[in-house]
């Protein structure tokens, strides 16, 4: 696994994920027209943010319209999702397997909403402080965490000194005969 993971893939990965997700959820028929067009919205601001890959407001976009699509996500789950249940399952045979397969993956596509929310937010702050992906989150080599080996290394807001400064060691203090210790 390559130790610095560029944005611009994480973004066609999580756009590719999200699309089959949502194509695969859209199989079954049931869920209304706002589940597929938000998705579409989410989709396209996703590409704009592909396409444009220093754009701070195509990132800020996507991350905005894909966590408006949780709220719609949950709302058209919990309204539908019975009407198609009521719909498909006495029917039985392959109507209800794709019914199934659907609500499976809506489902799957919701729950991964918060991840990809949490990388696009790594990428917005990303771009909009001009800094690497890779940069902030220990632990996490390659997967928006920083290099231990890298040079430009830093913890908050405090930088590691330059390699020029040699590392002193803190002056001791040696008690001299005849001083009482404390």
């Amino acid at each position: 696994m390559p130790e610095n993971i560029n944005s611009s893939l994480v973004l066609k990965v999580i756009w590719m994920t999200h699309f089959i997700l949502t194509s695969w959820a859209l199989f079954g028929g049931w869920l209304p027209t706002a589940y597929f067009y938000t998705h579409l919205a989410v989709l396209a601001f996703g590409f704009w943010a592909i396409v444009s890959n220093e754009s701070v407001d195509a990132a800020l976009m996507f991350l905005v319209t894909l966590l408006f699509s949780v709220i719609n996500d949950i709302l058209c789950l919990s309204l539908y999702e019975p009407r198609g249940y009521n719909t498909f399952q006495p029917i039985g045979g392959s109507l209800r397997n794709e019914y199934r397969f659907a609500l499976g993956m809506a489902i799957t596509n919701l729950l991964l909403k918060p991840v990809t929310a949490f990388f696009l937010v790594r990428i917005y702050k990303s771009r909009s402080l001009g800094t690497d992906f890779n940069s902030g989150i220990p632990g996490f080599v390659g997967v928006g965490g920083s290099n231990v080996d890298s040079k430009q290394e830093t913890v908050g807001p405090y930088a590691r000194p330059p390699e020029h400064y040699p590392y002193q060691e803190p002056p001791t203090y040696q008690q001299t005969p005849g001083t009482d210790a404390p």
